[in-house]
């Protein structure tokens, strides 16, 4: 049943967050059938269109019923926002994903629908908390035609200056995600612009982790699974509709493939290079939800999925 949202009180918001390959998709559409909850994916990669396989929107674990429509995708009977926002050739910022993430969460808790948030993107997650200020500044042209002409040592030292923390989230040998970054930082904006949610939200945050080597295995595992079904053949079609200068396609993952498509690598050697470009990207990612002492973490190592989801039943029970 409806109800006036003058009247919602303070809601529980879940958090499913951690370093890449650790179950988090699994894990949050297993939990969104048991607690009737809509999910939010919070993945800065999972955002462009055309781009499925090789940002891992489905897990590759077992076999998924998916329905896609125009503003969200339905997999095995859950509602899932956040993937297919934009093309990979526009501009989306983590000032964006705020707004658009508290609309789908004002609009679903109006109608009674729990949402749970899941994703790696840790700079993501914490706008929509409130815990960093991102910038909602359009792309400043001008500054960027003046940053293209340092070397990208000059632009890492450039941002080591302006923030460590973001310095040590991102792909610092990408020079597009280091001019954007610097572009961002310089661009401050008032809490006031971002949109805000009717009611006080208290956020609640289960956190997977494991071993680095661990992590490493199951990104391997996972990036020859991706690299046998369909990486290439996407790519291929990404490019064929113009997007291959597009910085998404020239980040992790696709970049390499790229570069096997063009024949400048072997296959082995985009594979090799997948699975090193994706252990540091998990690195990067536990060194930002490290800062986050909210966070209660689990082992999936150690524990099973159903003492992982029991975990999270009594800790979204709030």
């Amino acid at each position: 049943m409806d109800f006036p949202i003058q009247n919602i009180p303070m809601q529980s918001i879940p958090i499913i967050c951690g370093p890449t390959s650790t179950g988090k998709t699994s894990l949050a559409l297993n939990l969104a059938k048991k607690l009737n909850a809509v999910i939010i994916s919070a993945d800065s990669r999972q955002i462009y269109k055309q781009m499925d396989i090789g940002t891992g929107k489905l897990p590759v674990s077992a076999n998924h019923i998916v329905k896609k429509s125009k503003e969200t995708w339905e997999i095995d009977g859950v509602t899932v926002y956040g993937y297919d926002l934009v093309h990979p050739n526009e501009v989306y910022s983590a000032f964006d994903f705020c707004n658009y993430a508290r609309g789908v969460i004002e609009e679903n808790f109006v109608h009674n629908k729990r949402v749970l948030v899941v994703g790696g993107t840790g700079f993501y997650i914490d706008t929509l908390t409130g815990k960093v200020l991102p910038s909602g500044a359009p792309p400043d042209h001008f500054l960027r035609a003046e940053l293209n002409t340092l070397s990208l040592d000059m632009l890492q030292e450039k941002l080591h200056v302006l923030s460590i923390d973001i310095f040590n989230s991102i792909d610092i040998k990408n020079k597009v995600r280091l001019i954007r970054a610097i572009e961002k930082l310089t661009h401050p904006v008032s809490a006031a612009s971002l949109k805000q949610l009717p009611f006080d939200a208290k956020y609640v945050y289960l956190g997977l982790k494991a071993s680095n080597e661990y992590m490493y295995s199951k990104a391997d595992l996972w990036a020859e699974l991706v690299w046998k079904n369909g990486l290439v053949n996407e790519t291929q079609k990404l490019i064929s509709l113009g997007y291959q200068n597009a910085a998404p396609l020239n980040g992790i993952i696709y970049k390499s493939v790229q570069a096997y498509i063009n024949g400048s690598m072997t296959s082995e050697a985009v594979l090799q290079r997948i699975k090193y470009d994706l252990h540091s990207y998990i690195r990067r990612q536990l060194t930002w939800f490290k800062k986050n002492t909210d966070i209660h973490w689990c082992d999936v190592s150690v524990l099973s999925e159903e003492q992982i989801k029991s975990d999270a039943l009594r800790l979204f029970s709030v």
